[in-house]
Formats: structure tokens, C-alpha cells, sequence
């Protein structure tokens, strides 16, 4: 193959992968079968290995590698749709059906980020990751049963019952090592080494991320003040998203920031149309599979510094830091396009079109968190009324008095 055509196909390649990285709701079909036809045979393209001057050395104690992730601000944190769009194109790339970002505290690990699997956190001899971590360029597991450090590992004697692995560390702005990317098939399998280009390329596209991260100083305040433990009550498993506890501390402290600063604030309340009709005819676990890829909706439309929170139920709260009435109609309306979009697949064969009621309220001067949550409470009542699969912002005359739901 001639060097020119070496290059042309290079160039070809890098370009998808610019495209769909930066795709807000994943990687298109049509790119991601060109995307697909260069790692898989289709154009074997001689690219060198990332230089290892371009990652920081090693010279970071476990003391300081623990307090960089503290500084991060990271660990028992919600997902954030950066880095689920990295996890999303890792598991397409290869083909896996598992992919996750996982951060390695001191005991456990933290998976920040998970397409494929429920688990949210192992012990630190139950995973990959800190081998992975450790290891000099991408760990690659052919079969984890047939190797003595993970024959035993919690994920491959349990569930998911990984047997492929590939991994790479990932670090943080200051260098240290943070944790890994990896993907994991339930089957064994072996991986050319022309495909590792593509877990180095998307460690540094995380790496990058890291960098460009977008969190409010409440944000930030809220994470770096909690204990670990806190910041672990605070966060949905299921939907990896700020619970209620997490939304009355976020909501209390932008309110008060913002309104010192004389900036709006708003927040929307997303309550799911009909859920509980998808319990009883599919079961609770088609509920749960449902709520998991509407928060990871929510989380793909809002933006950056928006904080997603599950209120209760199939009911989520959007606080909306910087947001005026007009814009936040605006982006209420992006949720529930989002949310309606396309079907909610379920198993192999199940597809399930949903759509949600959103109330949105701004709030007023010296406003209270709770009397701003009963506005817009209000306003999604009258989405409801008025025929779901809509957003109703809420009048400054809204009178607060209490409200019987509709919750289904």
C-alpha cells in the first residue's frame, strides 16, 4: 500500500472519529459502519502506538493518586454524559457489550461511567481496573478464566461473568493515575493489535474530558465538603444520578450562590407518562430498564452544568443554574423531545415509546428551594392535565397551596 493511500485512509478514519465523539446522542449508523470497516479488516492502517511522552510519569505515591482524584471532585459522583458518550463508542468500536470508566479509590472501585451493566462499584480485587492501571499501555484479557490474576475476579466468577478484558490507565490533569477505560465481552476472544490504536486514542479523548469538565462552584463546594460516604448516599444506583438528598443539597446551595449574584435559577420537573402501566404489563425489571435510559436521556440534554436528580419514583428534577423563564421552556422542551425520541428497547425484542410531562419554574427573588420545587410541582400537574407528553412553565401568580399529582 502506497504511503499516500496510508495517509488518505488515516485521515479518513481520525475524521469519523472526530464526528462521533462529538455527537451529543452517540455515533450514526452510517459512521459507525465506516468507523466499523476500519478497525475490523476493511482498511488495516499501520498507525503507530501513542509516544509514551505524551502520558506523565509514574513517579505519583498512592497517598498523592488518591488525593488528585479527591481534587477531581470524581468519586461517588453522578455519570455525566462526556463521559458516557466515550463508554457508548468503546463498546461499539469492539463490538463488547460492556464498557465502563472506572475511577480506583482506595479499597473500591467507582465505575463513573457503565454501558451493559447494573454494577456500579467492585472491591479492588473484584476488577480489572487496577491492574489495568498499573500496566504499561492497553491490558488485554483474552480470557479471564484461564488467567490466574482474574480467575477469580468478582466480575468474572459473578455477574457480568467477564471473560474478554482490554483496558488502558487513565490520568488525571495532574498526571496521576486515576483509573482505566475498558471493555469486557462475556465470551472469550482476542483483539489485533492495529485495534488497540483506537483504546489509546479514546483514553486521551477522556484524559481531555477530565480537562474540560463543566461543574458550578456549588457543585464543586458540594462534592470537595461531603465525605465519601455522603457523596455514596447521595447518588441513585440505578440511574447514577444525584437522588433526592443530592438535589435539596445542590438546589439549596445554587439557589443561594445565584441569588447573591443577582442570576436566575430554574428548575424542571420530568415525571414519566404512564409508567405505571410499564410495571404492571412488562415488570419491574422493564421499569428499571426504562428509568436508567430516560436519566441517561436527561443527562444527554441538559447541559453541562445542569445537575439531573431523581426526585422519587419515575419522577426526575432538572436544576437549572443561570437559567432565565424563556430558556428554561427552552430546554424543557429539549428533554421531553429527548425523552420521546425514540423507543426505549427492552431485551432483544421489546421496544417501549415513552414520553414525559415537564413543569418548569424560575425561580423568584428570595425564593425557597421547597416553594420553587411546589411551582413547578404545580406546572407539571397542569402538563398532566393538559394532556402529557408536554412542558408547562409555571406562572409567577401560581398559587402554592398543595396538589394531588397525576402520576401515571
Amino acid at each position: 500500500m502506497s504511503q499516500k493511500r496510508v495517509q488518505e485512509q488515516r485521515t479518513a478514519v481520525r475524521q469519523v472519529m472526530s464526528k462521533v465523539t462529538n455527537e451529543i446522542g452517540g455515533i450514526s449508523l452510517a459512521n459507525f459502519e465506516q468507523l466499523c470497516h476500519a478497525v475490523g479488516g476493511g482498511l488495516r492502517i499501520p498507525l503507530s502506538p501513542m509516544p509514551n511522552t505524551v502520558r506523565r510519569s509514574d513517579t505519583v505515591t498512592e497517598q498523592q493518586r488518591l488525593e488528585s482524584i479527591e481534587r477531581m471532585a470524581v468519586l461517588y459522583t453522578p455519570a455525566e454524559e462526556c463521559f458516557d458518550r466515550i463508554t457508548r463508542l468503546a463498546s461499539r468500536l469492539f463490538a463488547t457489550p460492556i464498557a465502563m470508566l472506572s475511577v480506583v479509590g482506595d479499597q473500591h472501585i467507582w465505575f463513573k461511567s457503565r454501558i451493559g451493566t447494573e454494577i456500579s462499584e467492585v472491591s479492588r480485587a473484584d476488577g480489572f481496573s487496577g491492574v489495568a492501571m498499573d500496566h504499561v499501555g492497553p491490558l488485554v484479557v483474552p480470557d479471564a478464566l484461564a488467567d490466574p490474576r482474574f480467575s477469580r475476579c468478582g466480575l468474572v466468577v459473578n455477574a457480568p461473568y467477564a471473560r474478554f478484558y482490554a483496558g488502558i490507565a487513565i490520568r488525571s490533569p495532574d498526571g496521576a493515575k486515576i483509573g482505566s477505560l475498558g471493555v469486557i465481552d462475556t465470551e472469550p476472544r482476542h483483539i489485533a493489535d492495529a485495534e488497540l490504536v483506537y483504546l489509546r486514542d479514546l483514553a486521551a479523548i477522556t484524559e481531555d474530558e477530565f480537562h474540560r469538565r463543566h461543574l458550578t462552584s456549588s457543585q464543586q463546594s458540594m462534592i470537595m465538603e461531603l465525605g465519601e460516604a455522603q457523596r455514596r448516599s447521595m447518588v441513585d444506583p440505578l440511574t447514577s444520578v444525584w437522588n433526592r438528598a443530592g438535589l435539596e443539597s445542590i438546589l439549596s446551595r445554587e439557589l443561594s450562590q445565584l441569588s447573591a449574584r443577582g442570576l436566575p435559577l430554574s428548575v424542571a420537573m420530568v415525571d414519566i407518562d404512564h409508567f405505571k402501566e410499564v410495571n404492571d404489563k412488562f415488570g419491574h425489571g422493564a421499569g428499571d430498564t426504562a428509568l436508567v435510559e430516560v436519566a441517561r436521556r436527561l443527562r444527554a440534554a441538559a447541559r453541562p452544568h445542569d445537575s439531573v436528580t431523581r426526585f422519587g419514583g419515575e419522577e426526575f428534577v432538572v436544576v437549572l443554574p443561570e437559567c432565565d423563564e424563556r430558556a428554561a421552556q427552552a430546554v424543557g422542551e429539549r428533554l421531553r423531545a429527548r425523552i420521546a425520541g425514540n423507543p426505549v428497547v427492552i431485551g432483544q425484542s421489546l421496544q417501549l415509546d415513552i414520553t414525559a410531562s415537564i413543569g418548569v419554574a424560575t425561580a423568584a427573588p428570595n425564593s425557597l428551594p421547597n416553594v420553587l420545587l411546589t411551582r413547578a410541582d404545580v406546572a407539571l400537574y397542569d402538563a398532566k392535565r393538559g394532556g402529557r407528553n408536554r412542558v408547562v412553565a409555571a406562572s409567577p401568580a401560581t398559587p402554592i397551596m398543595p396538589v394531588m399529582p397525576l402520576r401515571s
